[in-house]
């Protein structure tokens, strides 16, 4: 799981993340932090990948920091 505290804004993460949000099926989701904050379903970061989609990802979700 990313630790809001130990993630700063700018670094690279790559964790896995299950499809569309809700699925058995995990996605892998690398870029740059560009946000993270708390919302009102719990914490969350925002990541760009490579692509330059933007996604929001909550913390809760995540299955595995893979860096």
């Amino acid at each position: 799981m990313v630790s809001a505290v130990s993630t700063k804004i700018g670094s690279n993460v790559d964790v896995l993340y299950p499809s569309r949000g809700y699925r058995n099926i995990l996605r892998r989701v690398r870029g740059e932090l560009l946000e993270k904050g708390k919302g009102p379903n719990g914490p969350f970061i925002t990541v760009q990948e490579g692509s330059g989609k933007i996604r929001s990802l909550s913390l809760s979700k995540i299955v595995n920091r893979l860096r």
